[in-house]
């Protein structure tokens, strides 16, 4: 019997934890399919060969990612031509939010942008079109992926989803992913506390910011991994704040940090230091326990499911607590060893091979007794324009 084919529609891939799934993903698959024929529809030139390894990639042009038709274009894309690419598959899996409204296979989609469902930070007309255009997929996908329990609460509040149809996959760690550099001499580094996180409203920058003013070691800086390209006023106001604080020489803005080369960022770190307000899951938090950084968290309830007691929790708004407990942290190390071996020990419960063992299962299921006794030949590598 021929394996089923199944379709991953990645072209909403960009930067930041959205890629990190897309690359960890299929270099599993890649190592190992799962009885599985897996095909790969990505952007042109966001996706290298090194990333999609030796599974079949399907480019498509779309308008250039600066351009501000492109997320039009790509939504265009996947409502109407999709749907035709996806019927020569068995099963077609969206990974980001939107499936086609048109189903013509079993479809699997993954919920994970909480901005399109919670708009206290982003009201635009582009993401109240997104959530109508969500929700007329969701009435034909056949199961819809979380990467927490936290999530689906938080998303089935506002969009109703059977419970029967709702799985929870959570991402997964591997340090393979990641090229094995140390960190910079302790001589040559000030202490500073890490955030990789794009420039942006939710991630609740300025609490970071301010709590430098408050700490008790005021050669502390803050290094903070992310683009800008998103909000650029977010970007600027950031800056602002900076500035305002006075905390030029303390604050270090280093844009996109290739995917591979972070974990030395987390190694000379005092402490990785993740304020969002809101996430669906929080890949900052596994890369910390796998270097053995310690954590603190906004305290959220999907931070708390991830990270558990392998992190110290404060009140997202309250940047004077943050920085009490960055000096108690540093004051009495003790406590946070222990914490750093809870950390190690859970993200071994976090492997991507387990989470993609889980994510098949859920293929396998939804495929059911309608996996096809013939599939189509695999189509051509091919460069399409939208």
């Amino acid at each position: 019997m021929p394996r089923p084919r199944v379709l991953i529609n990645t072209l909403s891939l960009t930067h930041g934890g959205g890629r990190s799934y897309v690359v960890n993903l299929l270099r599993e698959l890649d190592r190992d399919p799962r009885g599985f024929d897996f095909s790969v529809l990505a952007a042109s030139s966001q996706l290298s060969a090194a990333e999609s390894g030796g599974l079949h990639v399907t480019n498509v042009r779309l308008p250039s990612p600066r351009a501000a038709t492109r997320v039009a274009f790509r939504v265009l894309y996947e409502e109407t031509l999709l749907p035709l690419r996806a019927a020569r598959f068995d099963l077609l899996y969206c990974l980001a939010d939107l499936a086609p409204a048109v189903r013509l296979v079993p479809t699997v989609v993954a919920l994970r942008n909480l901005n399109i469902y919670d708009r206290r930070f982003y009201d635009t007309a582009r993401l109240r079109i997104l959530e109508r255009m969500v929700r007329l997929g969701l009435r034909r996908a056949d199961r819809v992926v979380f990467p927490s329990r936290a999530a689906a609460e938080l998303i089935t509040k506002r969009v109703p989803i059977a419970p029967e149809r709702i799985v929870v996959v959570p991402h997964g760690i591997s340090a393979e992913a990641f090229r094995d550099e140390p960190a910079p001499p302790a001589a040559d580094v000030p202490p500073y506390l890490f955030l990789p996180a794009s420039l942006e409203r939710h991630k609740n920058i300025p609490v970071l910011l301010e709590c430098l003013a408050h700490v008790e070691d005021r050669r502390l800086e803050a290094w903070i991994a992310g683009g800008s390209e998103t909000d650029p006023a977010c970007a600027a106001e950031l800056r602002r704040v900076v500035e305002s604080l006075r905390l030029e020489t303390r604050v270090r803005f280093l844009g996109h940090v290739p995917y591979q080369e972070i974990l030395r960022y987390y190694r000379g770190a005092v402490a990785l230091v993740f304020p969002s307000l809101i996430e669906t899951f929080g890949h900052p938090l596994l890369e910390a326990m796998l270097t053995g950084t310690p954590i603190l968290a906004a305290d959220i309830p999907s931070f708390r499911e991830i990270a558990g007691d392998a992190a110290l929790y404060f009140p997202p708004r309250d940047p004077v607590r943050l920085a009490r407990l960055v000096d108690e942290l540093r004051r009495n190390p003790t406590p946070a060893r222990a914490r750093v071996e809870l950390g190690r020990t859970r993200a071994l419960e976090f492997s991507w091979s387990s989470s993609t063992d889980r994510l098949c299962a859920v293929f396998e299921e939804t495929l059911g007794v309608t996996r096809l006794e013939t599939a189509a030949p695999p189509p051509s590598v091919t460069d399409e324009t939208c």
